[in-house]
Parts: structure tokens; sequence; C-alpha cells
């Protein structure tokens, strides 16, 4: 087999007319893919690696798709026992229908960039009426919820191991707000959440996952992404396309393009909910970590109708989030593009953009919504048998560290054991079931900590090594389960409940201070800013939240990690958990992915089964 031949003949379409050395980095990268290895590609500032990047993938993955268009339908009828011309005709009807979906995709996409185009040339010319309509919300129609009784932890009586088959079933609840129970059934009833299932047959085909550091890092590939143009994957001749058109000149009136059947490249930016979040009042809380709780928060069961996100995608609003899906698709976007998107249809970009990444061929995201697990399941990412390219990735070690590495002060350790002790005292007899238990385990567990740093700060060594027994050594905390603990923590939301009866608190005794400075107002002009600061105060992390994702690393093997503390100047001790070994979290990624691509300006010194340096 003549390789090299193979190599001079592929055609990777690069906008421009590329360099030896770029051909051979084009090259390098469609044969790791084809042999599903892992690469390391080295490639400096100026050398053109994202177009590289872009061109090698790109032709890969339309070949590929090709291929298997042609060579994969039937598979299972191969070995029939039925006649011939019988196989061929459900082979050839089996086909014509794939072609007819992709089609009709693309005639949508075709007509909304037709539509967007004529939209920014009559707004040149001074006619701003032709806009997308925004759906309407209520959104500053209503007041928080002042009623204290929604702090109440709800019944937690499950005591399982993991298993999901018991009473904690119902307590589960995934991010669109419906139970995992409810789902099920629902399901088996035949109400799926994809009505249009038979959209769907030909969708999460193979795509890449481009993941850089940073959001202005993926814009700057998102433009480079714009310069390309690719030969479609499936060509359809107008033959084909005939039956299944009842207007042959509809594909005139909106893309000309569509007629020859020109595959725009689909592409879509994920983002956190900080990046893409519109709802004004959630957005305003400026942390992520508040930004996620507050979402969730919204989507709960028991929340009124009014209370809930107006954004959030729902049955009603099924069709704005395929409105969504084929706006995001028809135009390659950045993140601030889907941002806009989203604001102009009335609907959450956060939740419509999931759907759309089925029908992706590259999704572009940063380090953290791709390295770490529960980020990937949260958002429904699966990166079996799929593409991972890392840019960037001279950096990917210490970015997993840094996800997975956590630190807590003694001030916040005692923050949040003040915040519990107030909780308790107000809703101490109304919890039942195994709340009351958890909830003590916390406590003890707070208390065990806290005594051990107090312990330290006493001391003479200004740092130093943690073993956890040291931590766990309370009354009755070495007989603490962690996993059940963390997992009741989630489920029961207990730091978000616990921090939201905490601002409600201090806010009604703020409302009675002023009450209290009115009536005794005589003639001077008393100031009341010192109540500015306090709610911007509780914009930041909520600390039992950032605590529950430092007992989160306490499960950790310790082969992974370490704990440590340190003193700082202000006299204050800090407890930090460090990871120490990278690999297990990048693993999984390794062993699901077909083929990964590390590519950066220098990878030095790694070795890997597949390797090319510029």
């Amino acid at each position: 087999m003549d390789t090299q031949n193979t190599n001079n003949q592929r055609d990777f379409h690069h906008p421009y007319t590329p360099y030896s050395i770029q051909l051979q980095f084009m090259n390098a990268v469609y044969d790791c893919l084809e042999a599903g290895k892992i690469g390391i590609f080295e490639s400096p500032t100026g050398t053109g690696k994202s177009l590289s990047l872009i061109c090698g993938a790109l032709t890969w993955l339309r070949d590929h798709k090709r291929r298997t268009f042609e060579e994969g339908f039937g598979e299972e009828l191969k070995n029939s026992d039925e006649p011939a011309w019988l196989i061929e005709s459900a082979l050839r009807q089996k086909k014509e229908e794939a072609v007819r979906r992709r089609r009709d995709m693309e005639l949508r996409l075709a007509k909304i960039r037709a539509r967007e185009k004529r939209v920014k040339e009559r707004w040149r010319n001074g006619d701003e009426g032709m806009r997308f309509k925004r759906q309407k919300t209520g959104v500053d129609q209503t007041d928080e919820d002042r009623d204290e009784a929604r702090f109440v932890l709800d019944d937690y009586e499950s005591d399982g191991d993991g298993d999901l088959n018991g009473k904690k079933k119902k307590e589960i609840f995934d991010e669109s707000g419906i139970s995992a129970e409810t789902q099920a059934l629902m399901q088996e009833l035949g109400f799926a959440f994809d009505k249009k299932k038979e959209e769907e047959q030909d969708i999460d085909e193979l795509k890449i996952f481009f993941c850089s550091r940073t959001h202005s890092q993926l814009s700057q590939f998102t433009s480079e992404l714009r310069r390309v143009r690719m030969p479609p994957a499936i060509s359809i001749s107008s033959s084909d396309s005939q039956p299944h058109n009842p207007n042959p000149t509809s594909s005139s009136r909106g893309d000309e393009e569509v007629g020859d059947m020109v595959e725009h490249i689909k592409h879509l930016t994920l983002g956190s909910r900080k990046n893409l979040c519109i709802n004004p009042k959630v957005k305003k809380l400026g942390n992520a970590t508040a930004i996620n709780e507050r979402c969730l928060e919204l989507q709960q069961p028991g929340t009124a109708a009014e209370k809930k996100c107006p954004f959030m995608p729902t049955r009603e609003t099924e069709a704005i989030v395929h409105d969504f899906r084929d706006h995001a698709l028809a135009q390659i976007r950045d993140i601030e593009d889907l941002g806009s998107l989203g604001q102009k249809l009335g609907i959450c970009p956060y939740y419509a953009s999931r759907p759309a990444t089925k029908y992706c061929e590259i999704v572009t995201l940063p380090y953290p919504l791709l390295l770490q697990k529960s980020t990937r399941e949260a958002l429904g990412l699966s990166l079996k048998n799929h593409i991972i390219i890392i840019d960037e990735a001279h950096n990917l070690m210490d970015a997993i560290a840094g996800i997975y590495s956590v630190s807590v002060t003694l001030a916040q350790l005692e923050l949040a054991r003040a915040q519990i002790t107030v909780y308790l005292q107000k809703f101490r007899n109304k919890l039942k079931g195994r709340n009351r238990v958890y909830v003590a385990q916390i406590v003890r567990l707070l208390d065990s900590v806290i005594s051990y740093l107090r312990a330290k700060k006493t001391g003479k060594e200004k740092e130093g090594v943690v073993e956890i027994a040291g931590l766990m050594a309370g009354k009755g905390v070495d007989q603490t389960n962690l996993f059940k603990l963390n997992r009741y923590l989630q489920e029961s939301r207990l730091a978000r409940k616990v921090d939201g009866y905490t601002v409600f608190a201090e806010q009604q005794q703020q409302e009675r201070e002023k009450e209290k400075q009115k009536q005794n107002q005589s003639g001077n002009n008393i100031k009341t800013n010192t109540t500015v600061s306090k709610p911007t105060a509780r914009q930041t992390v909520p600390v039992l939240t950032h605590i529950q994702s430092f007992l989160l690393s306490l499960m950790n093997p310790s082969k992974e990690g370490r704990f440590f503390y340190a003193k700082d100047e202000g006299e204050g001790i800090e407890l930090k958990y460090m990871l120490l070994d990278p690999t297990f979290h990048f693993k999984d990624i390794v062993e699901e992915a077909r083929a990964v691509v590390l590519a950066g300006g220098t990878m030095s010194p790694v070795s890997v089964p597949f390797r090319f340096s510029i």
C-alpha cells in the first residue's frame, strides 16, 4: 500500500495554498483519526495550526461519513434469507429516506441563512422592523417568594448504598426538573421527550469535540472555521432529490447553493450557565456556582409556575427550541452569538443548545466542560467513539489539576457552621426522617475539621501534610459514610436552602431595623447605607456549597492527591486538596473517544503511540 501517494492525493480544501509542512500536518491528523490513535502535534505560533487541524479533521470526518453512508446500509439485511430483489429494494428505500432527511435539514438551514441575510441587508438600509420575535415573559412581574417555609428540607428517607431502585428515586431530579421515575414512566407510555423520532434516526453521528482553555481562544478558532468550505459528505443529484421536492424551484428562492447540495459546516459552541444565562435575576448573581444553584432551584418540583424561569424550554416552547437549533446551526456562531440568539427568541440558550449538539460536526467547548466528568454528564455529552481535539494541550495536566483541586479556609468553615446552627434553631422541629441524621453528621464533620485547623493554627509549623484520619478524628465522625453524605448534600440541596434562609433572615432583620430607624427619626437625616454592601456579599459562592465541593475530595484515593494546610500572613489558615496525578481523570476520555489529538506550541517531553512534530 503506497501511503505516501495516497497522502499526496488528498484534497484538504484549505482556504489558501498550504505549505508543504501544513500538508504534512493535515495528513498526520488524517492518519491519526483514521487509525483511532492518540496524536501529539507541535506547531509554533504562525504555522497555521488551527486551519490545519480544521481541514485535516473535517476532511477525514466527511470522508468517513461518505464511506459509512455508502457501505453501512443494510448490514443487518445482508445475511437475510429474503430474495435479493426485496433486500435491494429495502436498502434503496432506506438510503433514500436518509438522503431526504439530510436534504430537508440543509434546506431549512439554507432558508434561515437567506432570511438572516435579508434581515441584515434591511437593517443596514435603515429598516429595523425585520427582527426576531421575542417570547413574552413575566420575569420582572413577580417578587421573590418571601415565605420562609420554602427553605425547609424535603423529606429524605433513602439510606441505600447507591441503589437507585429504592425510595430515593423519587428524590432524584435531573436538570430538566423532572424526576427520573416520571421520565421512565413517560417513556414506557410512549411520551418521549424527543418527538421527532423519524428525523433523529440519523443524528448523533460521529463528531469532533474541539477544546481550548478560554472562550476567547475558541472564538479565534470559530473565526478560522468560517474560512473553510467542505464538499458534502453525501452527494445528492437533482434526480435523487426530485421525488421528495414537490416544488423544484423552492431552493432557488432561498439559497441557490442548496440545489447543488453545498453542505455547510454544522458547528456549536457550548458554555456554562454564566456564559449563556439570559434571566436577568439569575445572571446578576455573577458567580458561576451561585448561578448554577439558583437555576436548578428554579426548576425544582413544587416551585410555583410564576416563580420558575420563563426562559426554560418546555413542551409548549418545543417549536422555539427547534427554531433555536436551526438558527444556531445555520451559521457558525461563537458563544456571544448564541446568547444573543437565545435573547431574541426568548429561550434559554444553555438548555436549548443541548439537543442541537447531536446534529453538529464540530462542538467547541472550554476545558472544564470536557475534562470534568460530572459536567459532561450534566450537559448530556457522550464522548464514546467521537473525536477529541485539545488545543493548547501543554496546559492540559495543569488544567485537570486545577479543576479537581480545592481549598477551604478556617473562616469559611466557621461561617458554615454558624449558618447551619441558625438554620437548625429555626427548622429543627420540621426536620424529619434521615434529614435529622445527615445534618447532624455534617455538623460533627465540620466541628472535627474546625478543631483540627484550630490546633494547627496555634502550632509552630506554617504548613504541612494532612492525613484524612486527622480531619475525621472528631467524636462519631469515623462512622460517617462520606459517599452517602455527599449524595445527601447533592440531592437535598441543603447548602442552597441554608444559604437562602441566611439571606432571607438578614433581609428581614434589615427591614426591621429600617422601620425602627424611621420610627425613631426626629429631624436628623439618618443614613442607612450600611445595608447596601450585604446583598453584594451574597453574590459570591454560598459558603456551604463551596465546602460541599471540598468534602467530595475526601473520597479521592490517596495516591491521586494530598491534603495540605498552610497559614497566611493574616493569621488565617487554609486547608487544601491538591490533585497530584491527573491521569486518572483523563483516562476515561481516552478510553471512550475514537481518537484524541493533543496540539500545542510545545509538547516536549511527551511520548505516546502516535506523534507528529513541527
